[in-house]
């Protein structure tokens, strides 16, 4: 009987400190392919501004900002994604450079869906497109 129950006690505590992890979103992305973002809050990114978005491994984006290299985590739990705060490299650009970089971090942040089609990857704030990318 007591083996029973200390069993029984260790098996209730193996799951309990189980948790689910998370599932990548971009697992359909192929790693390392450069996704250029052709459209950020609705608006297209100027010509001459690089702005690209790769998956170089599981849980992991990375890329070109407007003037800065970013990489970040991304997540998804219970059916939202997420992504972490990003971090990056620091270089002073011209304003148009710096607006577009703004302007990515700030709806990239606010990401809770992930649409893949073909050749086209949108990230997703509240149903609506917030940064769009093309192979």
């Amino acid at each position: 009987m007591r083996a029973i129950l200390i069993g029984a006690v260790l098996g209730a505590g193996l799951l309990a400190g189980c948790k689910e992890e998370p599932r990548d979103p971009l697992e359909a992305v192929a790693p390392n392919v450069i996704w250029e973002v052709v459209e950020i809050g609705g608006k297209p990114v100027p010509a001459g501004v690089e702005v690209t978005l790769t998956h170089p491994e599981k849980g992991l984006i990375a890329g070109a900002s407007g003037c800065n290299r970013y990489n970040g985590r991304i997540s998804e739990h219970e059916g939202r994604v997420r992504i972490g705060e990003l971090a990056g490299t620091r270089m002073m650009c011209p304003e148009a450079m710096m607006q577009v970089e703004e302007d990515f971090r700030s709806n990239i942040a606010r990401v809770d869906a992930v649409k893949i089609a073909a050749d086209r990857l949108e990230l997703v704030s509240d149903g609506k497109s917030v940064v769009v990318a093309t192979q």
